[in-house]
């Protein structure tokens, strides 16, 4: 009769510290896919907008956050960013968003960088109206790619062209 005390406070203590831990590290989890999603969305907005107007940067996070919602591509904004599909043309792996083809050695900084992450952030909680509903494509105005026919034009922003 003794003992029993004892076993029922080393079990909730037990149960205490396990389920703190769990939800503490489904916390850290969470905040650290978070913070490496956010930073491939930023660096796509970086990458691919920088020279854009605000909107056009929107568009571009929404283009990526739209790819993630679609079942024709990856589930997280980092392989969505970062995806390459098998181009018949050229005979070659593709990568969809055409600075992630390259070896960039430099970290990005400055304002431009601080308005990506703003922008990322914005979009990724959907905190945002949307400025590109349902766009999936989007490519430079002074390139003509040759699916863009088979697509619906969304917008034209900037140096861009928007596609569902």
């Amino acid at each position: 009769m003794v003992a029993l005390p004892i076993v029922v406070l080393g079990t909730i203590i037990f149960f205490a510290y396990s389920t703190r831990d769990n939800f503490d590290g489904t916390r850290l989890n969470a905040a650290l896919k978070r913070e490496a999603e956010l930073r491939c969305l930023a660096e796509n907005i970086y990458h691919e907008g920088r020279g854009e107007s605000l909107e056009g940067q929107y568009a571009i996070a929404e283009v990526t956050m739209n790819r993630v919602a679609s079942p024709f591509y990856p589930d997280t904004v980092c392989e969505v960013v970062h995806d390459t599909r098998w181009d018949r043309l050229r005979r070659r792996l593709v990568a969809h968003f055409s600075w992630t083809a390259f070896e960039i050695k430099k970290e990005p900084t400055g304002p431009a960088w601080d308005q990506a992450m703003e922008v990322a952030a914005t979009v990724y909680d959907g905190n945002y109206m949307p400025v590109v509903p349902g766009a999936l494509f989007y490519h430079a105005t002074y390139v003509k790619p040759y699916w863009a026919s088979s697509k619906k034009v969304v917008a034209k922003i900037g140096n861009h062209i928007f596609y569902r």
